[in-house]
């Protein structure tokens, strides 16, 4: 059989497009095809700012067809340049020697259109990920300055009032072809002085592309926080420190052992630390005003009736709703003047806010419960609410409309809603039967004036008696299920905890596929253990469908759905830093607690 081999031609070509636009950054390339050059000279480049390179990257590519034989090669140098003005940009020939003699490429125009935008650190919308942005990695035993990477801490703002909302972010900058492949984060933040809300951050967060005089930097925030400062004059937040892996090319291993190598590349650690941060606090004016509800940022309040009809001796609800931005979670509930017949309990207070940059955002729920006594019209007189303003720098008292009602009569008495307390502690002990006795009006009497009486004492004798006749009755279920269903829950329980503390483990050592892996198989053997079923065979689509069938909420049924998914990507995917994994590990504790309690 004859082998002919065909022979490539070489050439050395320059690549560029046609038209960019000023300001943007753009790569021309120098390719030299089937042949090994040397002493390649780069090109004088006028009227652009070079960004990046040359770097280098070679191919090579072997066919074998109907006996002949075909081989082919490239040597490509890369450049990054950027255009300010518009017009055209001549590129130069560049020259390099292959096969014994000088080659060199023709020159080119590049069509500059549109104009740059100011300042020297620009946002761009390349993907730094798009192929027409790649920048070939450093190569092995290449410095990685402070300037290559370094991070940074932000503060929207360095000087605020006491309580005025602050977001706090933590940043790396990668400059283009430094390959950073991981971040872990050494210790979180000592925030002492401020209440935090840490901010969660999707797992691939995409970043961005800036320049920052002529070097081009990937940006990235690893942290974020939002934070309320809590004293007053000069607050310090310490640097914290990052641990990163660098990927460098290894450009002494051959193409075949590049391919069975990790494509050639090694990780160097280096250690990054952020500097101090300082921010000036200002004290609230003084004296604060008496209703003063602690609040700081820009609200706005209404007050309504939430009960349509108030009627006697029937709950009512007044709800107080305050909304805007600001320290929201830290707002007192304002005090509300009832009127004297009215009796009232304390507010209850319902969060319906959310954290942008602005703070946190939303309405905050005061609801105020009370029982009117007697039919009439009454008032509820406008309620007062104090906060501050940091942007006008003064306290603003905002007003709700005062409320009117007309108190019906309703079917209920006085003496019913005071036994109907008495019922509410009775339930604790689990004695139902005596809401029967309550109910009836003709034997309690009228008010309190039955207290101490026969009466009392027989309805507190038939109490007496009920709960013996409860105890004894149910005393015999409780010794029949007790011990299986005691022993069914601590069995369950102990073992939860056993792999929780695996896990923990291998959280303190920064091990997360280890960590993920218990995490995934504490979360199986607790629902198997709970719902009797065998673990091994239990698949995640298994789990959902039995805990369906229990009648598990939806909710509680999809956080566990989203976080077995957390743990079997992650294990295959291992990219998560050290603050992920602990909001994994508390999701995992907080949903075995709330499925406890419902199965």
């Amino acid at each position: 059989m004859s082998c002919l081999a065909m022979v490539a031609q070489v050439t050395f070509v320059a690549k560029a497009p046609s038209a960019v636009s000023a300001g943007r950054e753009f790569k021309v390339q120098f390719v030299l095809s089937n042949a090994d050059g040397e002493d390649f000279a780069c090109p004088t480049f006028k009227d652009v700012s070079v960004l990046a390179g040359p770097s280098e990257s070679r191919f090579s590519n072997f066919q074998y067809v109907n006996g002949v034989a075909s081989k082919s090669s490239s040597v490509t140098y890369t450049y990054i340049l950027v255009a300010q003005h518009q017009g055209t940009v001549s590129i130069p020939q560049a020259s390099i020697k292959a096969n014994g003699k000088m080659m060199r490429t023709k020159p080119l125009t590049v069509k500059v259109t549109g104009n740059a935008g100011g300042g020297n650190s620009t946002a761009q919308s390349q993907n730094p990920d798009d192929e027409d942005f790649y920048v070939r990695p450093q190569r092995t035993g290449g410095s990685i300055s402070q300037r290559d990477l370094y991070f940074t801490a932000e503060a929207g703002k360095r000087r605020v009032y006491e309580q005025e909302p602050i977001m706090l972010s933590y940043k790396f900058h990668s400059k283009v072809g430094v390959g950073l492949a991981n971040v872990m984060l050494r210790q979180k933040p000592d925030l002492k002085g401020f209440w935090t809300q840490e901010i969660p951050l999707p797992r691939n967060l995409s970043p961005t592309v800036e320049r920052q005089g002529n070097e081009l930097y990937k940006v990235g925030t690893n942290l974020k926080y939002l934070i309320f400062p809590q004293q007053t004059g000069t607050l310090t937040i310490p640097g914290i420190t990052f641990d990163c892996d660098i990927v460098q090319q290894n450009s002494q291993m051959d193409a075949i052992d590049a391919f069975f190598n990790g494509r050639g590349s090694i990780n160097v650690k280096v250690q990054r630390r952020t500097d101090d941060l300082h921010i000036e606090v200002l004290p609230l004016p003084k004296p604060a005003p008496a209703a003063f509800s602690g609040g700081v940022g820009q609200f706005d309040v209404k007050a309504e009736l939430v009960t349509p009809t108030p009627r006697t001796n029937d709950i009512a609800t007044l709800r107080l709703t305050v909304g805007g931005k600001g320290n929201m979670k830290l707002i007192k509930a304002p005090s509300i003047s009832f009127p004297k017949d009215f009796d009232t309990y304390a507010p209850k207070t319902t969060d319906h806010t959310q954290i942008n940059a602005d703070g946190i955002v939303g309405e905050m729920y005061f609801d105020y419960t009370f029982v009117p006594r007697n039919v009439g019209k009454y008032t509820i007189p406008p309620c007062d609410f104090v906060f501050f303003d940091p942007s006008s720098e003064k306290y603003v008292t905002l007003h709700t409309n005062a409320i009117e009602m007309d108190i019906e009569k309703g079917k209920r008495t006085r003496e019913d809603v005071e036994a109907d307390m008495m019922l509410r502690n009775a339930d604790i002990a689990g004695n139902h039967q005596v809401r029967d006795l309550q109910h009836d009006a003709s034997f309690l009497g009228a008010g309190f004036l039955w207290m101490g009486s026969m009466k009392h004492l027989l309805l507190t004798l038939l109490l007496l008696i009920a709960l013996t006749v409860l105890l004894k009755v149910a005393s015999t279920f409780i010794a029949q299920y007790a011990d299986t269903a005691e022993r069914r829950t601590k069995r369950a329980g102990k073992i939860a905890i056993r792999q929780l503390r695996v896990a923990q483990k291998a959280l303190d050592a920064a091990k997360p596929v280890e960590f993920y892996d218990t995490l995934s198989t504490a979360l199986k053997e607790y629902i198997a253990s709970k719902l009797k079923v065998n673990a091994t065979s239990l698949t995640n689509q298994g789990i959902i469908d039995l805990l369906k069938e229990k009648q598990v909420a939806d909710e509680h049924i999809e956080d566990l759905r989203l976080l077995l998914e957390t743990c079997d990507y992650a294990r295959y995917a291992p990219d998560a830093d050290l603050s992920q994994l602990e909001k994994d590990f508390a999701r995992a504790e907080d949903l075995i607690q709330r499925l406890n309690a419902c199965l």
